[in-house]
């Protein structure tokens, strides 16, 4: 990779180049990348510049970012391209009567995991959202939501219900978003808000959704009970 020759936007000079390298085999999966500081020495540019560029190309799929530890170029893994729906609609739709439930909503410094994945600098003010969704008599999914500030849009208005619903009406909606899936066993704090065994196996569903600026605006992380939800994938052969 070479130093920053053009007068293109500086995370965008960054960003291709690596691009370049990754699709060209010269990078191959499970190469890591050089570090945030070895990126904004050789190109001569600003924190915001190099995250901004790694956010760019995760969000296309070429690079998976670690915390504490750095980037590696993506393995070759099937993906699916699904509509981007908010939890509790996905679930509507799948036939699950759920009933909401607002646990907290304030302001709070970023933690350095969450500022990561909005793009932020550690200690910038978020918005936090906690929430449960019920079916029954029964808590189904924990959601842990962190926001981005945007203009005009007090986050302490809203109310429990959809989430996206409320952004919409502000037309701030996300317009795409990246999941990863994972199966974990639950700590106690997050046990105690399923009202499950701690350490009991859940799935956990990791968000992070985009603005029409291509900028991050919601991480996610929706926690759902392994007993009571599955994913359902239709295969087709190929002919």
């Amino acid at each position: 990779m070479t130093g920053r020759p053009s007068r293109a936007p500086l995370y965008r000079t960054i960003q291709s180049e690596i691009q370049r390298d990754i699709l060209s085999g010269r990078l191959k999966p499970g190469d890591w990348l050089p570090s945030e500081s070895q990126l904004r020495a050789q190109y001569g540019v600003s924190q915001t510049s190099v995250r901004r560029a790694f956010q760019e190309l995760q969000r296309l799929g070429l690079v998976e970012r670690f915390h504490g530890r750095g980037s590696i170029v993506a393995s070759n893994e099937i993906r699916a391209m699904s509509p981007m729906l908010g939890l509790g609609r996905e679930l509507r739709q799948r036939g699950f009567a759920i009933r909401p439930e607002l646990l907290s909503n304030a302001e709070e410094p970023a933690a350095d995991a969450v500022a990561k994945a909005l793009d932020l600098e550690p200690g910038d003010t978020v918005s936090h959202i906690e929430r449960r969704y019920w079916i029954g008599d029964d808590p189904f999914v924990f959601l842990d939501h962190y926001l981005a500030p945007q203009p005009g849009i007090d986050f302490a208005e809203f109310t429990g219900d959809s989430l996206y619903a409320f952004l919409s009406g502000r037309d701030a909606q996300p317009t795409h978003a990246r999941e990863r899936v994972s199966a974990v066993n639950l700590s106690a704090a997050e046990a105690e808000r399923l009202q499950v065994e701690p350490g009991v196996a859940a799935m956990l569903r990791e968000r992070t959704s985009f603005g029409a600026d291509q900028r991050p605006v919601e991480f996610t992380r929706y926690i759902l009970r392994g007993d009571r939800y599955h994913l359902d994938i239709d295969l087709r052969s190929e002919r």
